[in-house]
């Protein structure tokens, strides 16, 4: 992994270029250093860093306008920001990254404490293994074609990314995430294919893939239920429920091996079919929840219109507990909430050890993200659950 350190105090600079080199070990790793700004954009050109430190109070060129110099540029790699300044100038320069499409991982108060440091990097370093082949340009090159031939040639793999208990660690359901394993394009995203999947009208095709998917390779799930995202237009879909009871006749105890997330900024325009659906899947013993809460439209008027049994909390808020009072008090009311409808709230976005304890603190019931797991193929959970059990031990001594 390569590391580009942005920092004009040069006593601070040598600390951290010495904390970077006691976590990065590996053979292919290397750490750059610049002292502006304008110093980074120009080392950006020759090095492609995968990782950001980058301080915001810099001569010739400060921090925030250098992302959003490299937001201009799509930089795919992920970001921290280093800074003395103060929470809110933080908190705005986050939300300014979340806008301009940056991977923030956070933000490290300085002096800079190693194991925070060291958690940063191994979320970058997760991140890296899950973005290294995208590229910026693919979402031109994959067309109504691409999408048809991968519904027939199976070319949608959906990757699972492991929800855990936060108070005891143990393994609790998975999401699945699609991802499109093309031939030539190679691993391709979903925020590369997906847009064009919902304006060709096929978000309930590709849910009852993911469906039958699931259904074929339950043996390597373990008895853990899996998440299927669907949006309001799968719900309204004229067939959509009786495609999954059909299969759900045919597969005992369906309903105990997936749920459905229903997509939160997704509005609901057709309340009462989606409230026929919601209430058809119900009766036959399917759970609805909703994602990304806090994001989108109506959140309270759908939590009050469709018959949820979880939430989940939106990672945007998650990732910034630790700086932001104002992202702090958000989590603390969905969680409120969340216990006082009797609905399990899950916290998405933890990505590193200082969320997951703070998380621990405010008696969060389940989390996911990069400090957990990446989203992996199916074949990878074993390897995961044994190595994630290693790790809970040491977090629960």
């Amino acid at each position: 992994m390569k590391v580009l350190l942005i920092e004009d105090h040069a006593f601070q600079r040598q600390i951290m270029a010495t904390q970077l080199a006691q976590l990065l070990t590996e053979p292919e790793d290397e750490i750059q250093t610049a002292s502006s700004g304008i110093e980074a954009l120009e080392a950006m050109v020759r090095f492609s860093p995968d990782l950001l430190l980058c301080d915001l109070n810099m001569p010739e060129m400060d921090g925030i306008t250098f992302l959003s110099k490299i937001a201009e540029q799509a930089f795919k790699g992920s970001v921290v920001i280093t800074s003395a300044t103060s929470q809110e100038v933080i908190r705005s320069v986050s939300k300014m990254c979340t806008d301009y499409h940056l991977n923030l991982l956070g933000a490290l108060a300085k002096p800079v404490q190693l194991a925070t440091l060291a958690s940063m990097v191994e979320s970058a370093r997760n991140t890296k293994v899950e973005t290294q082949y995208a590229r910026p340009s693919i979402a031109s090159m994959v067309d109504e074609s691409i999408i048809e031939k991968a519904f027939q040639q199976h070319w949608f793999v959906p990757y699972l990314q492991p929800i855990v208990d936060i108070a005891t660690g143990h393994w609790v359901s998975t999401e699945a995430l699609m991802r499109l394993h093309h031939p030539k394009l190679g691993l391709i995203s979903p925020n590369e294919f997906i847009p064009l999947i919902s304006q060709l009208g096929k978000d309930a095709d590709l849910a009852l893939y993911t469906l039958n998917y699931i259904i074929e390779h339950a043996a390597l799930l373990k008895t853990k239920r899996v998440a299927i995202n669907i949006t309001s237009a799968t719900l309204s879909t004229p067939g959509f429920v009786d495609h999954v009871l059909k299969r759900a006749k045919l597969t005992p105890n369906l309903h105990h091996k997936v749920y459905f997330e229903l997509t939160e900024s997704d509005m609901v325009k057709n309340t009462g079919r989606a409230l026929e659906s919601a209430s058809r899947l119900g009766m036959n013993g399917f759970t609805l929840s909703i994602d990304d809460f806090g994001t989108g439209f109506s959140s309270l008027k759908q939590l009050e219109t469709l018959p949820f049994e979880s939430l989940k909390i939106d990672m945007g808020f998650t990732k910034a507990i630790t700086t932001s009072d104002t992202a702090l008090a958000i989590v603390e009311s969905c969680l409120f909430l969340s216990n006082r409808l009797s609905l399990t709230a899950i916290v998405e976005g933890v990505e590193n050890i200082q969320i997951w304890q703070q998380l621990r603190d405010l008696n969060c019931q389940l989390a996911q993200g990069y400090f957990i797991a990446a989203p992996m193929p199916i074949d990878k959970l074993n390897q995961w659950h044994i190595e994630w059990q290693q790790k809970v031990t040491e977090l629960h001594p």
